[in-house]
């Protein structure tokens, strides 16, 4: 299935970047992200299989949370990979 990913800027260099993928599940385009931008993994994963809080992943403008790894795609959908980070 083709899905348009969005990545958080933070993910890559402070661009935002909208790319298509080819991913069944939200877990193959985080691998996907992955591979295309090195050193992503230490900002997007807390252990082996468990995001950090502050990463939220989107599919049609909704959270997949809990099933952030493994929530299934439909060809076409649009997918989020956001950064949630405060300051002040």
């Amino acid at each position: 299935m083709s899905v348009k990913v969005t990545i958080h800027p933070f993910l890559n260099n402070g661009v935002e970047t909208q790319v298509d993928m080819e991913a069944h599940t939200t877990g193959n385009v985080i691998n996907e992200i992955l591979k295309r931008i090195p050193g992503t993994e230490k900002k997007l994963f807390q252990k082996p299989g468990q995001l950090k809080g502050y990463v939220e992943v989107y599919v049609n403008g909704k959270s997949t949370y809990p099933n952030e790894l493994s929530t299934p795609l439909n060809d076409g959908d649009a997918v989020s990979v956001l950064i949630f980070l405060a300051g002040g």
